[in-house]
């Protein structure tokens, strides 16, 4: 039998859902098979739906650790961005210190020259 909630009965045809109305399930949903044959398909909709779940919380669990290693890659890139930030802005001081002092060595070589 399929696992999940089932789209036809292994006869091949399709699957309705309908609503108990005994007194043991009353307004329980349930799948069952057109033909309503004895060999056919009967599923309750709760035990469909746990087994959609059971199959799928595994896949939940692989997309969880990935988004974990990747929440750590963020962070680690954030942090190297901060970083770059940082000696840019060291960089950009020592450049200008660096203009500074060309331009002072500058004028005092061209007034050495002239005198």
């Amino acid at each position: 039998m399929n696992r999940g909630f089932p789209s036809n009965c292994g006869c091949g045809a399709g699957i309705t859902t309908f609503t108990s109305g005994t007194q043991e399930n009353p307004g329980r949903p349930f799948f069952r098979c057109e033909t309503r044959g004895e060999d056919h398909l009967f599923k309750w909709v709760e035990e469909a739906m746990l087994e959609e779940v059971e199959d799928v919380l595994p896949k939940v669990e692989v997309h969880g650790t990935e988004i974990a290693k990747m929440k750590a890659e963020i962070e680690e890139l954030m942090e190297i961005c901060l970083n770059n930030k940082i000696e840019i802005q060291k960089n950009k001081a020592v450049t200008k210190c660096l203009v500074v002092y060309a331009c002072i060595v500058s004028v005092a070589f061209g007034a050495y020259v002239l005198y």
